[in-house]
């Protein structure tokens, strides 16, 4: 599903961001990505999306290379894809609802389409009561609800999903995280950076640890 072969990215500085940077995430696998701030974490996220180039190296997504595609192609992967922010990036005065829609509306999906879509969506993540409520009326997990609404809505193949629990108290973060879990259960490829080493242990994935630049793989026993 996600292919990295000897990455390297710099910002026009003799120091490298990410080294050489090689791994894969099969098809339907949950993997966290984590390391200490600066480690470069948002910038392999970016790469995987498409938004940066790297200096060197390849990035293939759902058999696309990155670094070969068309605009239009890499367009139509987004669309297969779903982002989670740390910070919701919700538009404060559009209602639940829009928020989760929107994506369907740039589309051009039609309403009665977006209608049934966005229903189902936001009852997998049990927030349809508050279809017509405003981000700021919401709880902070209410918010990371919407979020994920809107990154499922379009039925992506790969999640990424950037600190999705990091502002939320561990109650919340245990219902995200069985969200995800039933996510990726339904055959999404999940992504997922992290600092939370509870989380790692109490949900135990295929880690990648990312500092300095380079990467380590650690899977956690049986």
């Amino acid at each position: 599903m996600i292919r990295v072969s000897h990455l390297n990215k710099s910002y026009n500085h003799p120091d490298l961001i990410l080294k050489d940077i090689s791994f894969e995430v099969k098809r339907g696998e949950f993997v966290y990505l984590v390391g200490p701030s600066g480690a470069g974490k948002t910038t392999l996220f970016r790469l995987l999306f498409a938004d940066l180039k790297p200096d060197s190296g390849q990035v293939v997504v759902d058999g696309l290379d990155l670094m070969q595609a068309r605009p239009a192609r890499i367009a139509k992967l987004r669309r297969r894809m779903g982002m989670v922010f740390q910070d919701y990036k919700l538009i404060p005065n559009y209602t639940v609802f829009d928020n989760v829609a929107l994506a369907l509306e740039v589309a051009g999906t039609p309403r009665k389409l977006i209608q049934k879509a966005v229903w189902q969506v936001l009852k997998v993540v049990g927030i349809e009561r508050q279809l017509e409520r405003l981000p700021p009326q919401l709880s902070g997990g209410e918010q990371q609800r919407v979020a994920i609404a809107r990154a499922l809505v379009n039925d992506p193949q790969i999640i990424l999903a950037d600190e999705p629990t990091g502002n939320l108290d561990y109650e919340i973060t245990e219902e995200i995280m069985n969200i995800f879990k039933y996510i990726n259960s339904q055959g999404a490829t999940v992504v997922m950076v992290t600092h939370n080493r509870a989380l790692l242990q109490r949900f135990k994935r295929k880690v990648f640890y990312l500092d300095k630049g380079s990467l380590q793989t650690y899977v956690w026993p049986d």
